[in-house]
């Protein structure tokens, strides 16, 4: 029997909370520091799988990227 790494991508959506004087404010501020403000809430919307090959393959092959702009730690 085979083992197979099974590589999964979701959509996760979150809500924060953020004081500013305007919408355009929050914005930025959230922008600029997303992990700054606590999580009201999150949820996943939807997942799929993105890619499935054999250990042995992802192990010869797999290369640590550096994450996306944009990305956050998880809660």
């Amino acid at each position: 029997m085979n083992t197979y790494r099974i590589t999964c991508r979701e959509t996760c959506y979150f809500i924060k909370e953020v004081k500013a004087n305007s919408e355009d404010e929050a914005n930025e501020k959230l922008h600029a520091n997303v992990n700054g403000f606590e999580d009201v809430e999150e949820w996943v919307e939807e997942w799929e799988i993105a890619d499935t090959e054999l250990k042995e393959d992802h192990e010869k092959g797999w290369v640590d990227l550096p994450p996306r702009t944009n990305t956050r730690e998880k809660s």
